[in-house]
């Protein structure tokens, strides 16, 4: 140990130095403040023994200097050793910095042992100065990894539908991530998708099993997939990821395009609502499933309901948060103060809701995730503020990719998804990837569906139809042989630049005549609509078994 003696009476240096060094201490000497302040700038001391009454500067004027230039967390004790004893000069000696004091004539064991008890003192601040920059640097690499973290869940849930009539939704985190996570997009026949998932638990742990989800589902979107599905699709995916504690209560629901109708597929979130009109409840929607990541994927259940929507109705979910959510008085908000905010003549549930809950937690600590959604009924209208600007002129390469799909290639991949990770990269075609990625989906689905396939849209028109219509397209898939769709994309210059799809596939055909001259749009239709809509131009031929079509690339295209 270092020791700092400060005395101008060179007997008491000499004294004291003869008692500490024979402890095996290294002493260092100052005959006043000044020398004091000197020596203690210019080496590191671990503790100061310090007279008072000294000529140029005095121990107290010496303490007070050296306490102002001591590092932060860097405790140096400083004994003051005086002969003064009347209580106003030792209350003097603490409050210009000194830590202890001792009187003349000063007993040396005592001195050792107040020495040895500071020392201690300096021992443990040091660990804790020590542990405190750990921390310090812990919290720093936290708050950058957070910074990461939360830019990659932003840049996953970016492509959410920013507007859509259809669509409304409150989302509130109980912390910096979200276990609660809400996903929608559109639908290649015109409608609307939209995921509402509540992982178990909530914060960065419950928020991981969202990022493979929010990855996977516009993919799955691009697919038209039914809901139940989507449902198997996401269950694989994370009971093969996810630790067995973990899972993710969900809803998952399509809209139609006319908005008349409704696919849900319900696991383990609270019950849903279909709201008249009027504020009441017309109808309640239980989950009959398991959450995702539970179920083996052999016992999962792929099917779900079709309910059908009238003019002005609804459907409003949410995640447990709502009713599990607490007031200062440790009550919860529960199902029944839920209920009382739907009745005849509420105009606007969703809205009383919200203000209800607001008033019920009165600010008490929000301690799960809260989310609250409303898909309305009537036409999806969807728009992308994003592409409402004109294409600048191209100036590039025209050029021409085709893609021959044998049985294998139909059973085993996802033809749309492929070809979308070449079409999208270009910079010519990224404006309205999201609009040629529903196009392409579409095309897709009509060769394979209706035409190697030989399904009927007919089936759809009933609630049980849904489930007949997806197990069949199943079962036919599995059972394909000697059948090919063969893809051809073309960047091409005519009055304007347009990509040029073309489809032809290896099926009996259909009877397309019917579908192209008829405005009217079955209850879950293949979008021909939409085609039409979007493209200058569509032309089918070979009875139903090729479409080539030119969608226009040298301006946005909006869906509305």
């Amino acid at each position: 140990m270092k020791v700092l003696v400060v005395d101008d009476q060179a007997t008491n240096r000499a004294i004291l130095t003869w008692l500490l060094e024979e402890d095996g201490h290294e002493i260092c000497e100052a005959q006043d403040g000044q020398q004091a302040i000197d020596a203690y700038q210019e080496d590191d001391f671990d503790i100061v023994l310090m007279d008072v009454m000294m000529p140029i500067m005095d121990g107290l004027q010496a303490t007070k200097k050296i306490k102002a230039i001591q590092a932060d967390g860097n405790y140096v004790p400083i004994i003051f050793l005086t002969a003064l004893d009347d209580d106003k000069a030792l209350s003097q000696c603490l409050e210009s910095g000194g830590d202890d004091f001792l009187s003349k004539p000063y007993n040396d064991a005592v001195l050792k042992a107040k020495i040895a008890a500071h020392m201690r003192i300096r021992e443990l601040t040091q660990v804790i100065t020590q542990k405190n920059q750990q921390l310090i640097e812990h919290n720093n690499r936290w708050q950058r990894e957070q910074n990461i973290v939360a830019h990659i869940f932003n840049k996953a849930l970016e492509h959410n539908l920013s507007e859509c009539e259809s669509l409304r939704s409150h989302i509130a985190p109980a912390s910096t991530f979200n276990g609660d996570i809400l996903l929608s997009a559109p639908s290649p026949a015109g409608g609307l998708y939209v995921f509402l998932g509540d992982f178990t638990g909530h914060g960065l742990g419950a928020s991981i099993g969202t990022l493979p989800i929010a990855h996977s589902f516009d993919q799955l979107a691009l697919r038209h997939l039914s809901v139940g599905e989507i449902a198997f699709e996401f269950n694989k995916m994370l009971s093969s990821m996810l630790p067995d504690y973990m899972f993710c209560c969900a809803t998952i629901l399509e809209l139609n395009t006319l908005g008349d109708s409704v696919q849900v597929w319900m696991g383990g979130l609270p019950d849903a609502y279909l709201v008249a009109p009027d504020g009441s409840i017309r109808e309640t929607i239980c989950s009959q499933n398991m959450p995702l990541g539970v179920e083996h994927n052999e016992k999962f259940n792929k099917g779900f309901e079709v309910k059908q929507l009238n003019p002005g109705e609804s459907v409003v979910f949410f995640t447990d948060g709502i009713i599990e959510a607490e007031n200062p008085n440790g009550e919860f908000f529960e199902e029944e103060r839920l209920l009382n905010c739907f009745a005849k003549g509420v105009k606007d549930p969703f809205s009383v809701i919200l203000s209800q809950l607001e008033d019920f937690i009165q600010g008490a600590e929000q301690r799960d995730d809260i989310s609250l959604v409303e898909v309305k009924s009537g036409p999806v209208v969807i728009k992308h503020n994003n592409q409402l600007s004109e294409l600048k002129g191209y100036e590039g390469i025209y050029w021409q990719m085709n893609c021959d799909l044998g049985v294998e290639d139909i059973q085993r991949s996802n033809p749309v998804e492929e070809i979308m990770s070449v079409l999208g990269a270009q910079t010519l075609l990224r404006p309205n990837k999201d609009v040629i990625g529903l196009l392409l989906a579409e095309l897709y689905s009509n060769a394979l569906e209706h035409g190697l396939l030989d399904l009927s849209s007919d089936l759809k028109r009933s609630e049980d139809g849904f489930a007949e219509y997806y197990q069949l397209r199943q079962e036919r898939i599995e059972a394909l042989n000697d059948a090919q769709i063969n893809i051809n994309c073309e960047l091409l210059f005519e009055d304007e630049t347009v990509l040029r799809i073309r489809l032809v596939d290896s099926g009996k055909g259909f009877e397309f005549e019917n579908i192209l001259d008829s405005d009217h749009e079955d209850s879950f239709g293949r979008g021909i609509s939409l085609i039409r809509k979007v493209c200058k131009r569509v032309e089918y031929s070979n009875n139903g078994c090729t479409v080539e079509v030119d969608f226009p690339v040298s301006r946005a295209v909006v869906l509305d």
